[in-house]
């Protein structure tokens, strides 16, 4: 996700220009022309010549002959779609899921401009929209980030005074009416944040990029989840984009159990592996890069954790958007592998997710992407079927999908689009996770 700030005052031509020859790494910066111009783009709620603004539901549109209706598509059906008028309105980026225990219903919590949206998702071809919570304060943001710990939603803004905000989610059990939903807390310990992520297994909060310790890691401890007690900082680097934090059990035994962040430094141009279990002593196993390196953004581990697929927010060519493979079968001596030169198109690579062999990437213009990390240990991730949420380009900017979520019941994955809606799609065939 990229960084930018509130007030907007470059011309529409510099937009085109960043939307047509790529982002430099200034474009993350919200204090340089770049990183204006990123922001007028991404604030921008267009609506495409190619979509009514309806909501389809009801039997899914199978993908034949490469399309799905009018979505460009290979090996991914669509079961169903929720435009952006239905969901709140406003502009959309992150998005989250949550399982309710108590009845098994599924929801996607999707982050808006000016609040988050509950939408139920138990029928993915029938999904409903339960309700929105506000900004605190009315804010509006491009940058919205949702994470869920136990029965508890925590939301965070960038570039705007929002805190974060707490939300009992067990409130959404029974709706049957469009409503909206109050914040039980809102933490103002930090002002904006920029990515949000949680260990389940311990009761800690990770937020990265916010206006406390310097930019970098910031951790909380949740397990009183409507007090945040802040118990760590990491500010070493210049800046923390996001991190994916895990108990521990791949191949290196000897971290087996402890608690790892896989830290990802957005301009600071470095893949780090941390040590975080003890929060007073933050230990650095390793940091790294790949050739060209331009603003390191996000990555995921393959299932069996010998592999790390990063991508990098800077990187488009004529050739395709690549995704960088580094070797953390060793936590304390991660390698870089090679990128995987793709032919897909000059869009950029965004969010992705492993499930099993799957790969589930959110490429903006390119859309849903699914590669096979089969061969990854050569950086071979071969494209396995995709589902584009923008028919109109393929090229480089921010428009089109910033998250997509493999985790749903069935092989359903949900896809956001920025300011169209939400997708509810189903993987078939060699797309499928196996």
């Amino acid at each position: 996700m990229l960084r930018g700030v509130r007030r907007i005052t470059l011309a529409a031509t510099a937009v085109l220009l960043l939307a047509l020859a790529g982002p430099p790494a200034t474009a993350h910066d919200p204090e340089t022309p770049e990183g204006r111009a990123e922001q007028a783009e991404m604030l921008r709620i267009y609506e495409p010549t190619w979509r009514s603004g309806t909501a389809l539901a009801g039997a899914p549109v199978t993908c034949v002959n490469g399309m799905a209706g009018t979505y460009p598509c290979k090996n991914v059906d669509l079961l169903s779609f929720l435009p952006q008028s239905a969901l709140g309105g406003g502009g959309s980026s992150s998005m989250w899921y949550w399982t309710d225990t108590r009845d098994s219903n599924e929801y996607i919590l999707y982050c808006r401009s000016n609040g988050v949206s509950f939408v139920n998702v138990t029928d993915p071809s029938n999904p409903r929209y339960l309700g929105n919570l506000p900004s605190s304060n009315g804010v509006s943001s491009s940058w919205c980030d949702v994470r869920t710990y136990r029965n508890y939603a925590y939301i965070g803004k960038d570039s705007v005074s929002h805190g974060i905000q707490v939300f009992n989610l067990n409130k959404l059990q029974g709706v049957t009416t469009t409503q909206t939903f109050t914040a039980d807390a809102r933490f103002t310990g930090l002002t904006n944040s920029h990515t949000l992520q949680i260990n389940q297994n311990t009761g800690f909060l990770y937020v990265s990029g916010a206006n406390t310790c310097s930019k970098g890691l910031t951790i909380y401890d949740i397990k009183t989840p409507l007090s945040l007690r802040q118990v760590a900082c990491y500010s070493r680097e210049v800046y923390s984009h996001e991190s994916i934090v895990v108990n521990y059990a791949g191949p290196d035994t000897r971290y087996t159990g402890r608690e790892i962040a896989f830290n990802y430094t957005g301009q600071g141009k470095r893949f780090q592996i941390l040590d975080v279990t003890d929060k007073t002593a933050i230990k650095v196993l390793s940091s790294v890069t790949h050739p060209g390196a331009g603003f390191i953004h996000q990555g995921f581990a393959t299932s069996d954790y010998k592999h790390m697929i990063v991508n990098d927010e800077t990187i488009s060519t004529a050739g395709g958007s690549p995704d960088f493979v580094y070797n953390i079968e060793k936590l304390d001596a991660a390698r870089y592998v090679g990128k995987d030169v793709a032919t897909r198109g000059t869009f950029v690579n965004h969010n992705g997710y492993t499930v099993g062999n799957r790969h589930f990437q959110a490429s903006y213009r390119g859309g849903l992407r699914i590669l096979d990390t089969t061969s990854a240990a050569t950086a071979k991730l071969p494209e396995v079927g995709y589902f584009d949420v923008d028919p109109s380009s393929n090229a480089s900017g921010y428009s089109g999908s910033w998250m997509a979520l493999p985790y749903l019941k069935n092989g359903v994955v949900a896809v956001q689009s920025i300011g169209v809606g939400l997708f509810l799609v189903r993987p078939t065939g060699a797309a499928a996770v196996s």
